[in-house]
């Protein structure tokens, strides 16, 4: 099951106005921030703050629960690149801060990774094949990267892609190694889940999991 299970769904007054702004040939990538947008704004990032259960899609972090500025609506194909899909309930989520700008600082230099895989789809996709990047409405975060602490590891060539475009291993880069990564805790876990695990994919990733957290303790 995917992270988001639904996307938001608008109201009929919402989805009267956002028909008439992609209609409008001046409406632009710019114009999301207009203040005439923000009640929508607000309605999107309350109902996926809700839906990721108060965490950064990208990164796993925690989110605000409360104020805008640290639960930021992300555009997943971004607006710059893709004005028809700006206003996609499946193209959007919240992220953190800091995923936001590191985004945002890409976008604006022309320099963001496209994670479509067929730039050229003229309707947005319903599958997780059709992406590069880690997709919370079509993909299990948890199936792609592994988490410790500030250290961030690709299970896939979609977990790699992530990492890389919201440059997740930025405070490793900063300060450096954390003292403790993985417990011994951690090992025995991960190990009584290879253990029982029942299905062969299934063991294959646990033991993944595990040979990681041996070299990392």
């Amino acid at each position: 099951m995917a992270d988001i299970s639904t996307p938001v769904v608008y109201s009929k007054q919402d989805a009267a106005k956002l028909k008439a702004k992609l209609i409008d040939a001046l409406f632009t990538h710019n114009n999301w921030s207009d203040d005439d947008l923000a009640t929508f704004r607000a309605t999107v990032r309350e109902y996926y703050r809700t839906a990721q259960n108060g965490l950064c899609a990208f990164c796993k972090s925690d989110i605000s629960l409360r104020s805008a500025n640290n639960c930021n609506v992300e555009h997943i194909v971004p607006k710059s690149l893709r004005r028809e899909f700006i206003f996609e309930p499946k193209n959007l989520c919240v992220i953190c801060a800091d995923c936001n700008e590191i985004k945002r600082a890409k976008e604006i230099l022309a320099d963001i990774p496209n994670p479509l895989s067929k730039t050229q789809a003229k309707l947005y996709p319903r599958s997780s094949k059709a992406f590069l990047i880690v997709h919370p409405h079509f993909d299990k975060w948890d199936d792609h990267i592994i988490n410790f602490g500030s250290l961030y590891l690709d299970l896939t060539d979609k977990g790699n892609f992530t990492i890389g475009a919201c440059t997740l291993n930025r405070r490793l880069r900063k300060f450096g190694w954390e003292a403790v990564i993985a417990s011994d805790a951690d090992v025995r876990a991960a190990a009584s889940e290879w253990l029982n695990a029942t299905d062969a994919i299934i063991a294959s990733r646990k033991f993944s999991i595990l040979k990681r957290l041996i070299v990392l303790t």
